[in-house]
């Protein structure tokens, strides 16, 4: 690090600051040495050292966090939308982030300068504090999204926003599916409303994590039938609920996407605890089911596994096949 330069909101080092306190070539010397990081133009940071340890996508993440922090540092008075308001609202999307940030335009006509790309302002746009920055609410956010981005990455990003999460202390949902179609219908007709309503039509509030979106859409790629979601299963012989992933009751057909998900406990080793659990709560659904499949991470990027184990496990294609997801 570079111990005593001037420090402003959330540790970033601004170059003004730098040199009105006669430090500017302080600053840079960090930046060569390596303990400063430029973000953009005038802002620096301090990188972890642990950040080089994460997956690819995590650190993706941090970054362009990074990024729309210190836009929020250095324009004037930003809006923040699209995928910089879903970067601060802490939803996950799939593939890379963009390299620029996405603001309100103060008028009809879009524009892009450096890393800002202005979004046009073609209706009203209300507004709201989303981690300490304004932003276009979670509905117009996730709906600018779906117009830039893949399907893929806005529908992970929707349904993250839309989820009931179940446990102990449940974070409410960040919107609904109703809300999100009342303020598509609001803004029409509008560029890439058809990309949109791809979206709508998909989202769910029962997808328990990115995987289980990813998997769904691929589930929907080979033309199998749409699950259920979240089936809830009594164990007795176990004394426990299971909760399916993905589930066709017409078919008795069963599957998980989590991989070794559920046979790692808080560290990074599986214990044989963990492991044994996750082998009776298994064969106890095997019991249940016609057919059963479980896939990975790996297996929903590589497409052919899934489809593999699902017509292993019995279940037909029903429905014409689409290829939805673009780009990784």
């Amino acid at each position: 690090m570079a111990p005593g330069l001037p420090t402003a909101r959330h540790g970033f080092v601004l170059a003004r600051d730098a040199r009105a306190a006669g430090r500017e070539a302080e600053l840079y010397a960090a930046v060569r040495a390596g303990s400063l990081e430029r973000v953009r133009v005038g802002v620096y940071r301090h990188p972890s050292p642990d950040e080089q340890m994460l997956p690819r996508p995590r650190l993706a993440a941090i970054r362009y966090l990074a990024q729309v922090r210190a836009a929020g540092m250095s324009l004037q008075a930003p809006v923040f939308t699209s995928y910089s308001a879903i970067a601060l609202a802490g939803l996950p999307i799939v593939g890379q982030w963009p390299s620029h940030v996405f603001t309100m335009s103060a008028d009809t006509s879009g524009s892009r300068r450096g890393d800002v790309r202005a979004v046009a302002r073609t209706a009203d746009v209300p507004t709201i504090a989303t981690g300490g920055y304004a932003t276009t609410t979670i509905e117009f956010s996730l709906i600018q999204l779906a117009r830039h981005a893949t399907i893929a990455a806005a529908l992970v990003a929707t349904d993250a926003a839309l989820l009931l999460s179940r446990g102990r202390d449940p974070r409410p949902p960040l919107t609904t599916v109703d809300a999100l179609r009342a303020e598509h219908e609001r803004l029409l007709p509008y560029h890439g409303s058809r990309r949109v309503e791809a979206v709508i039509t998909r989202a769910t509030s029962r997808a328990d994590g990115p995987l289980e979106t990813m998997s769904r859409i691929v589930i929907e790629e080979f033309g199998f039938p749409a699950p259920v979601l979240q089936q809830r299963m009594d164990l007795d012989e176990l004394g426990r609920t299971a909760y399916l992933d993905f589930f066709w009751p017409e078919h008795g057909v069963a599957a998980e996407a989590d991989g070794r998900g559920k046979y790692l406990g808080d560290g990074a080793d599986a214990t044989v605890e963990a492991v044994l659990d996750e082998k009776a709560r298994e064969d106890a659904i095997r019991a249940r089911v016609d057919g059963f499949a479980r896939w990975d991470w790996s297996e929903m990027w590589r497409r052919e596994p899934v489809r593999a184990r699902l017509a292993r496990a019995g279940l037909p294609v029903v429905r014409r096949p689409v290829r939805l997801i673009i780009t990784r």
